[in-house]
């Protein structure tokens, strides 16, 4: 037994967070820049064509997210404006921009409504209902042969929430399956995103559900946490177990955990998803001006909501409101740095594994937690005390059966001695 909780101990201290091979070279990036330009890269606000220019020059953004009307042109212009993007990043900041689109198939679909010449892709469910698994995977990798053919490197996708209701608002978005079986799509298709080395992006935790459009209102969720646990988690903790890049999280009001604030916003729902889904990826809002996030932020601006919470990219319609108001919250120590620096170091770390294709380093953490954080470190610690604990129990065990051993020689030899006296030996 005590050999089992060795060997489990080993495998827990040699775990290491997702992108943590580059958290060295992340850092030393990072000494070179200021606690603003750190800021900056945790914002993805909407590509605005007027303004994309004096944005990466002045306030550095770490991407941009596009949509539907930015492809309407001829494919050459596009590549051009966006390469002129990158290398106006690189002159600036000396790193590339991440670059997202929602590219799902079926209703939401940025780029081959414009640019596939057989057509928008079909959705997941609608491929899958007509050759399974393997024919979303064929065509996810057309997707991304698509996306990489304008230099896009971030797609907002797959939809891992679980709907079997036609009339829910997600269900054509999601494949319409149960858990297990919508799971093992999940698993199988961030697997071919990871084997590609393209970045993809789980949403939208902690599950959608049956819940309404939160683009022009909130949306309360009342379902228990259990049922969290038995069902939503599965599909998120498929993509997590076999290395999803990103996970997009909702502006649901989730009850279970968080009646105040939108999952987007929750601490307790970050916690959640870092400590018990283990995710140790780049963790992100759905667009913050959306119509749901607006009546529930207490005149606090949502964007601080959403830093402290636990986002590490903000993605963002309001661009100037949101990058002032967290530069604001970490010049008035609303925002720590600590908060900050883990975010910008797990960017700029997917950023050199990603888009640079750099080697992994060796990397020894000795940034400070967060008070409250979750983290392995705590489970770590409580093997540790069960391993010693066992080590103790046994310990014991073994004294009681060697006193109880001695103590019957004890005993025999007494009886003998008194038989010897009485003459009978």
């Amino acid at each position: 037994m005590e050999i089992y909780y060795l060997l489990l101990l080993i495998t827990l201290c040699s775990c290491s967070e997702l992108f943590e091979g580059y958290y060295k070279e992340a850092e030393q990036i990072m000494q070179n820049m200021t606690m603003v330009e750190r800021i900056g890269q945790m914002f993805f606000p909407r590509y605005n064509a007027k303004n994309v220019s004096d944005d990466i020059k002045n306030k550095k953004p770490g991407g941009f997210m596009l949509f539907g009307d930015d492809f309407k042109f001829e494919a050459e212009y596009i590549q051009n404006y966006i390469t002129n993007m990158q290398t106006l990043s690189n002159e600036t900041m000396g790193l590339p921009l991440g670059l997202a689109v929602d590219e799902e198939g079926g209703t939401v679909c940025r780029v081959s409504l414009y640019h596939r010449p057989a057509g928008k892709f079909p959705s997941p469910q609608e491929i899958y209902n007509e050759s399974g698994i393997e024919g979303i995977l064929t065509i996810d990798q057309e997707k991304r042969d698509l996306l990489r053919k304008f230099f896009l490197n971030i797609n907002l996708a797959p939809v891992a929430d679980l709907s079997y209701n036609p009339n829910d608002y997600i269900y054509d978005r999601t494949i319409g399956r149960l858990p297990e079986e919508a799971a093992d799509y999940i698993g199988k298709d961030v697997e071919g995103y990871v084997n590609d080395n393209y970045s993809c992006c789980l949403k939208h935790f902690p599950g959608y559900g049956n819940n309404t459009d939160t683009h022009g209102g909130i949306s309360i969720d009342n379902r228990t946490y259990e049922n969290f646990q038995k069902e939503d988690f599965k599909t998120f903790q498929a993509g997590i177990n076999n290395n999803a890049t990103m996970v997009l999280v909702s502006h649901n009001i989730v009850t279970c955990k968080d009646k105040k604030y939108p999952a987007s916003l929750s601490k307790t729902w970050h916690d959640i998803l870092r400590g018990e889904l283990k995710f140790s990826g780049l963790i992100m809002t759905d667009d913050l001006s959306m119509g749901a996030i607006k009546q529930y932020t207490d005149n606090v601006s949502e964007a601080v909501l959403a830093v402290n919470a636990g986002n590490d990219i903000l993605l963002t319609s309001d661009y100037y409101m949101h990058f002032d108001a967290v530069v604001s919250a970490f010049k008035s120590g609303v925002i720590t740095e600590n908060i900050i620096n883990k975010a910008c170091r797990r960017i700029l770390a997917w950023k050199l594994k990603y888009l640079l294709n750099h080697d992994p380093q060796p990397y020894d953490d000795n940034t400070p937690e967060e008070e409250g954080e979750e983290d392995k470190n705590y489970t770590v610690l409580i093997i540790i005390s069960i391993f010693l604990a066992l080590l103790i129990i046994g310990a014991l065990v073994f004294f009681f059966i060697m006193w109880l051993r001695n103590n019957k020689k004890n005993e025999k030899k007494e009886y003998e001695n008194i038989d010897a006296e009485a003459g009978l030996i």
